[in-house]
Parts: C-alpha cells; structure tokens; sequence
C-alpha cells in the first residue's frame, strides 16, 4: 500500500497508476494481469528460473564471450574479452515473454539494454536483437520512443539518451490509463459518465491511433515541436503528438506495421467500421478469432471451413519470421485471401505519411524525417537537403533548424558559422549530444581549443555516456598538451566503455603498461 501511495504521488496530477482502478474494476484487473500488454514489463527477479546455471554465449566476430547467472538473488550479465570484464546487475525485463525477453541495466540514473536476451520459442538465451552485428556492451540507452510502448508509466527526462527519473517508473507493465487516458479525473468522480475515455466509444480513427501508436513502427517518427513521447493523450489525434512516416512500399514489408497492413486488407476497407477493437479485446488472455471471423463472414463459410479443419488465422493471419529479431514471429495483419498472397509495391520518391494530420506536416517536420531515412539510405539525402533549407526559411529561430544548419556547416568546413548556428542552438535548448560534438569539434577546428574543451565538458555533464564526447575531449586535451587531464578523461572512458579495445590499450601504452 505504502509503494502505490508513493507512485500515486510520483505520477501527477493527471494519472492515479492502475492500483486505483482495480478495486471497482477487479474482474478486468485481474484478466489484465494476465494478458501480453499487462505484463510488457517485469522486474528481472521474476524471471531467475531461466538462468538454471551459468549461461555463456559466444560472439566470434567481436571475440566476445558473454554470461548471464544468479548470484545472492540477482541477476547478473557480464561480457568478456580480451583483458577485460564487465559486469552489471539487471533490473529488468521488457517483454511479455511471447517472443521472449530483453533486459534493462541501471548505470546511475541511465538505463541501457543487457547484450544477452531469452527466447521463448527455443528456450534459450541469445544475443540480444542487433548485437550480433555491433558490441554495444551495456551502452545501448533505453530509449523513450521505444519504454514508452513497453511501459505504463516510464519517468524519462526529455531530450536526453536513456536518462530517467528516480525512481525510473511510476508503474511498470502497460496499464488501465495507457489506453483510457489519466484516470484522477474518472476516480475523483466516482467513476461518473464521460470521466475517462472508453475507446469503443470513439470515432474509428481515434480509436485505432490508441494502438496505432505502438503498433505502427514506421520508417521515420518525429515528435511535433515541444512534445515529449508521454504527451500522448487516448481520444486526441495522434498527429498532435508525432508523426509517422513510411518508405514508399518496394518490397513485401508489411510484418511489423501492423495497422497500415490492417488498413490495406480487405476487411477493413469493405466493412467501413473494422477497428483493432474488431478484433482484439485488450482485457482478454485469449480470443477466439473463428468466432470474430464468423461474424462477419457468415453463410456457408463456416461450412467449408469447419473448425476441425480451419481456425482462420493459420491461412489468412499466418505468422511470419522477423528478420531482424532472432527466433521471432509476428504475425501478418493485412488478412490475404491466400497466404503467398504478395503486397502492392510503389514506386514514388517521397516519404509517405502515415497519420495524417489536418493541415500538411510542413518543413521541420519533414526535414526531421528525411534525416532519420537518410542515414540508411543515401539516397534520401537529397530530399533531406530540400526540407532543411526549407525549414530554414519556415522556421529560422528552430532550436533542431540550427543544429541541423550547424552540422551542415560543419561538413562544409564554414566552422565560424558552424559555431554560430550551434551556440544558438544549445541557447534554444537543443542540450543533445551530438550538438555539444559538433561545437566541440567546429571551435577546436577554428583553433579555439580551450573553448572547445570547456564545451566538450559541459556535453559529458549533460551526456555522461556518449563515448565521442570523451574521445573528442581527450584529443583536444592532448592538443593543449595538458597530458594528465587527457589521461584521466581515457582513464574514465575505459570505465565506462571497457569493451573500446583500441582506447584500452592507447591507455595501456600511455600508462607504460
């Protein structure tokens, strides 16, 4: 009692924590607790039974090898290569364990992902998703676009990389007010009508963007000016807070969008009023589809297709391998009448909105976007370039404008404008990483090395586990020859970032080790 009190307070004014609704909703409550959404997240104490003894995973292309075990009651990761070991405690678990589990480190008041995550389906541990193409070690920052969709209630502080509140949340699993909006209004009330959202009640699109917002990944999602990922309010228009957009469809990649490829099927579109609700009853452990199918499909079908032999989903729904998460499978929401039934390719050059919102999204939002898709394809660049200089014009004062023009500036060698369009930006409260680095490296460029070292501090307080922020120190330390600070700033490094193989042995040699 005295935990959820506590929470209760942590919350806000706005929301109550699921605690306060259970006591008049104690049926749905309870079947809540047992669904995939009710259990997104987890401490890792739960979970002990998976670890029976030392658990080793090797990497051979990074020449690591990596160990999950128990020890006094917790559980522990660790990686270890070549003259170094690295060991933290796990927190938590981030999954409802269908497909499996991921796992959350705490490093003072940032959370990161652990290297090594169970599979369900085979049983076993792995390297955790991307990992296997990256050591990321335990610097892999829990980031708010995605605990916001695998958490009730997380406290991230804004414009930061994976850096929370204490405690870092006020409720764990995705709960009541995720999907009915903050609950202090509908409690004080009594539970009077028109208190809380109940989304069967709204207009389809509204409805739909509840789940939309965590079932409709994209290509590229860009928070509206001022927003943060916990703005989101059940009931208002998802374009209020973010904007989703897509590459134009050339190939048969519909697997994890699952409300576009609900919206592409023909079941959505001939029936006019199908919604994930249709479908899906949040508060149930389990549905019965062939009934949900029956009822719209009636007549002879159920004939042709009795339940002994059928139960809809296998042929229609069939669950698909995710390429990019081993051992995992989700499946495919478009309903093809025939399961090789292939998706309508495009062929266009621009990026395609997902949600629209009333008016066209305009420049910096687009720029933003472009900038996301450029960074796996090149080929986006040229688009991105267009909306930046437009966004330029739009939307001079733009705190990201400046960065972004800073960055360019940057790159063009025009360091005194760099400087200029970047000190402006960190005034406006664009206090990111990557800005510091770059001023950072466009005043030591301009010669300016102590104001580039002072800058380069500021950033390590503000970003205290961005690794290029302590390399670009050390190397403008070394360049004011002021050897014994950049000894101490490799030495930190190396405790933060052990798994850095060549700053570990650059410090050894510098050490006469």
């Amino acid at each position: 009692m005295l935990y959820a009190l506590m929470v209760m307070s942590l919350v806000g004014q706005e929301y109550v924590g699921s605690t306060a609704c259970a006591p008049c909703h104690r049926a749905i409550s309870e079947h809540w607790k047992k669904t995939a959404m009710g259990r997104s997240m987890s401490p890792a104490a739960e979970h002990l039974g998976k670890v029976a003894s030392v658990v080793v995973v090797g990497a051979e292309k990074l020449r690591r090898e990596f160990r999950v075990e128990v020890e006094n009651g917790l559980m522990k990761q660790e990686e270890a290569g070549e003259g170094f070991r690295n060991e933290h405690i796990v927190r938590w678990a981030i999954g409802s364990g269908v497909n499996g589990h991921s796992f959350v480190v705490e490093r003072g008041d940032h959370l990161f992902q652990a290297p090594l995550s169970f599979y369900s389906r085979v049983g076993q541990w792995g390297l955790s998703p991307g990992y296997e193409f990256a050591d990321y070690g335990f610097n892999r920052p829990i980031a708010a676009g995605c605990i916001h969709c695998h958490s009730g209630h997380p406290r991230t502080v804004a414009n930061t990389s994976g850096k929370y509140e204490s405690p870092a949340f006020a409720e764990l699993a995705i709960g009541c007010e995720s999907c009915h909006g903050p609950g202090r209004k509908h409690v004080t009330a009594r539970g009077a009508k028109g208190s809380i959202v109940n989304p069967k009640k709204l207009e389809r699109e509204r409805a739909d963007e509840i789940c939309m917002r965590c079932h409709q990944g994209g290509d590229a999602r860009v928070l509206m000016p001022g927003k943060t990922e916990g703005d989101f309010r059940p009931g208002q228009a998802l374009a209020e807070t973010v904007a989703i957009f897509r590459l134009p469809r050339q190939k048969d990649t519909d697997l994890l969008e699952h409300h576009e490829s609900m919206r592409l099927s023909e079941c959505y579109q001939r029936s006019g009023t199908m919604t994930c609700q249709s479908c899906h009853n949040p508060h149930e452990v389990k549905t019965d589809h062939r009934a949900k199918c029956l009822s719209c499909h009636t007549g002879s079908l159920g004939e042709r297709h009795p339940a002994r032999d059928s139960d809809c989903l296998s042929c229609h729904m069939p669950k698909r391998e995710v390429g990019v998460i081993a051992h995992s499978a989700l499946t495919n929401h478009r309903i093809p009448r025939r399961p090789d039934a292939k998706v309508a390719l495009e062929t266009g050059e621009e990026l395609v909105a997902i949600n629209q919102p009333r008016k066209p999204w305009g420049a910096l939002i687009e720029m933003q976007a472009y900038g996301i898709v450029a960074e796996k394809g090149p080929q986006w660049m040229r688009k991105f370039e267009e909306r930046l200089l437009e966004a330029a014009k739009e939307k001079p004062e733009e705190a990201v404008v400046l960065a972004t023009l800073g960055r360019r500036s940057l790159r063009e060698k025009n360091y005194p404008q760099a400087i200029g369009q970047l000190q402006q930006a960190l005034q406006r409260g664009w206090k990111v990483a990557t800005t510091y680095e770059d001023l950072g490296e466009a005043l030591g460029r301009a010669g300016q090395g102590e104001r580039a070292i002072a800058t380069l501090r500021e950033g390590i307080a503000v970003a205290p586990f961005h690794p290029v922020l302590y390399k670009s120190l050390a190397l403008r330390l070394i360049q004011a020859q002021r050897f014994a600070e950049a000894k101490e700033t490799l030495t930190k490094y190396v405790e933060l970032f052990p798994e850095d193989d060549f700053v570990r042995r650059l410090l050894k040699q510098v050490s006469g080790g």
